[in-house]
């Protein structure tokens, strides 16, 4: 077996992230929190998961330094965490997952515009599947929900594929910053932003919530944000965006394996699939089918990064 270069192990990484995120719906959906006001429930959990992930990676903190690439991506990471829960909470795990993922597109998309990484030309055919998927998506929704695409999970859901883009490109510049200490950043400033919107306005935890919220912010958030901060370095951003659709295949699985027995489980809406389906050949395609004839047409270099 050939030695992985540093950049597949990064690649690797870069799942391991994926497959964490992708316990986000456990908690969204858990019934743990059924005692919490669904108004204040997405943005209370927001808030919590921001105050445990900064308590993980506090410790790891070694080299605090500023950069103007930092306040971008602090602002963009609190709304893509804090419009991705409210979505999820409110919505289906499976939809708000998917409709997020429209953020490999606005990575291309800045790549064009010289913001990031140029996109590949193999890109393109991942980008367009997945838009193809997206727009499928959100015309069922609207047509027999019927809800706000702007205000609703829907449009919160894609306002999240969005911040996630900018905090993609952000990271990608700021590839010589300690990795812990841009965690923190992100988790400090969503705990000042989020504050005045949970104290004194939502309920308190109490008893296993507080293990549900600690595994929420380490295990879901923080450990898999170091990881992948990290193996970004290594990544181009528009293809570490690509790999990360792992984590929307694996999101309604967990919750289907948890929470099935639930009467308030609600099982994938058949359009959603459909458009996970086109979403996923895009990315059987970029990085199976064409991955492998460049493996196929290249010669081995060991050397290579």
């Amino acid at each position: 077996m050939p030695k992985l270069s540093r950049r597949d192990r990064s690649r690797l990484l870069v799942v391991v992230a994926a497959l964490l995120w992708s316990t986000s719906g456990l908690y969204a959906k858990a019934p743990w929190f059924d005692d919490w006001p669904m108004e204040t429930r997405g943005v209370a959990l927001t808030f919590w998961r921001a105050v445990f992930a900064a308590l993980t990676v506090l410790p790891f903190v070694r080299r605090p330094q500023f950069r103007i690439a930092m306040v971008p991506m602090s602002m963009a990471f609190v709304a893509m965490t804090y419009s991705f829960l409210v979505a999820m909470v409110n919505g289906s795990v499976t939809t708000t997952i998917w409709l997020q993922y429209v953020g490999p597109a606005w990575v291309a998309f800045a790549g064009l515009l010289g913001i990031g990484d140029r996109p590949r030309r193999s890109d393109w055919v991942m980008v367009g599947l997945s838009l193809v998927g997206i727009v499928f998506i959100i015309g069922m929704e609207s047509r027999v929900t019927h809800e706000s695409l702007v205000t609703g999970p829907v449009g919160l859901a894609l306002f999240s594929g969005l911040m996630y883009a900018v905090v993609m490109v952000s990271l990608r510049r700021l590839r010589g910053v300690d990795v812990a200490w841009l965690g923190l950043v992100n988790h400090v400033v969503s705990i000042v932003c989020l504050a005045p919107l949970v104290i004194g306005k939502a309920p308190l935890p109490h008893g296993g919530q507080w293990i549900a919220l600690f595994c929420l912010g380490a295990v879901q958030l923080a450990i898999p944000y170091m990881i992948f901060a990290w193996a970004v370095r290594e990544v181009e951003s528009n293809e570490a965006s690509l790999i990360t659709l792992l984590e929307p295949v694996a999101v309604p699985v967990w919750t289907f394996l948890a929470w099935r027995n639930y009467a308030t489980y609600r099982f994938p809406e058949w359009w959603t699939l459909v458009g996970a389906a086109c979403i996923t050949a895009g990315f059987v395609w970029r990085y199976g089918l064409v991955r492998r004839k460049s493996v196929e047409t290249v010669p081995f270099n060991k050397d290579a990064p």
